[in-house]
């Protein structure tokens, strides 16, 4: 479960040692059958806001899909939400976690960022980082532009690059947003500067290669069967990664990890111990560098990288809930 305890030996060689050990020996374990969460459950409304942008790729505009989950009849609208969705993703995937935040009085919304989930563009492919965050920024100034900016108090909450997205964005403009809940953010990575120094190489030479097999094969859910549902998901891109997604990936986390001592927003981290994909550090490295005064890290040993579909929803979701509900 939840540990609250930070490490003080982290910077340790030992310490690394082991952690990476522990993350890399950890296996899918099919006697977990933790269905998933969502079921059935769609957003209310999609297309809600005409959200157009022009791609340099295909040198035309494209149509970016938006949701949008209200609270319920007669129930007094409180704040808003922006719900941003990890790579090869959709905002369709947290339809269960915006359904909850309705449930205590946010409207939730988001957008399917270019080329994933049921939006238009080149799939799979991240343009560039600045791009990535020029599309979110629009999204949030249509967002505040219709129900103004002084009328509720406005939150961000991500998964993976969509905590980076979050992450970014409160950065900025940490004056804009009441709090930022980061989900296993992709703004501290685990690879080696070999890899990354290949990836760099070769995305100069060859930056449509699609030679990365996809992230949901055994690296994001501790159950087998929650890695066959996500594929199986329409919304979930499934062909190989591009080398120049990889690239744009690895520069927001590096160029994130740079600033942690300029970020001044309230925020509270989930993460997880067994994450193969981020550093399971990230939220106690971000608390300590950080000058944000109202900062939490709620950290589970045992849990995956995609925590929308992992166990430990089930007590992180009421808490950063109610973390959200007293910032208002």
């Amino acid at each position: 479960m939840e540990s609250q305890q930070i490490p003080q030996n982290r910077k340790s060689k030992e310490y690394q040692k082991n952690k990476l050990l522990k993350i890399n020996s950890a296996k899918q374990d099919p006697n977990i059958i933790f269905e998933d969460p969502r079921k059935d459950l769609k957003f209310p409304e999609t297309d809600f806001l005409d959200f157009s942008v022009f791609s340099e790729k295909l040198q035309k505009n494209i149509k970016l899909k938006t949701y949008r989950y209200l609270p319920p009849e007669n129930h007094l609208t409180k704040a808003i939400l922006f719900l941003f969705h990890g790579l090869n993703s959709s905002v369709a995937h947290g339809s269960h976690i915006a359904k909850a935040f309705s449930e205590k009085g946010f409207i939730v919304v988001g957008f399917d960022h270019r080329g994933f989930g049921q939006s238009e563009g080149k799939s799979g492919y991240l343009e560039s980082l600045e791009t990535h965050l020029a599309d979110s920024k629009l999204f949030v100034k249509k967002i505040m532009d219709q129900y103004g900016k002084d009328q509720y108090k406005y939150f961000l909450a991500g998964l993976s690059m969509g905590g980076m997205t979050s992450y970014r964005l409160s950065l900025e403009n940490p004056e804009l947003f009441a709090g930022a809940i980061l989900m296993a953010p992709a703004i501290q990575h685990n690879q080696s500067k070999l890899i990354l120094g290949f990836v760099n190489l070769m995305v100069y030479i060859l930056p449509d290669w699609h030679i990365f097999g996809h992230k949901n094969e055994g690296t994001c859910h501790k159950s087998p069967l929650m890695t066959k549902i996500m594929r199986n998901d329409s919304n979930t891109y499934k062909g190989n990664m591009c080398l120049k997604t990889i690239q744009v990936i690895y520069e927001a986390i590096n160029s994130s990890n740079k600033t942690f001592e300029n970020y001044k927003c309230p925020f509270i981290v989930v993460q997880g111990g067994l994450d193969k994909l981020i550093d399971p550090d990230v939220g106690f490295d971000l608390v300590e560098r950080s000058q944000s005064e109202d900062k939490q890290v709620l950290f589970y040993d045992n849990m995956w990288h995609d925590c929308w579909h992992e166990e430990e929803l089930q007590d992180f979701l009421p808490k950063v809930i109610n973390w959200a509900c007293q910032r208002i």
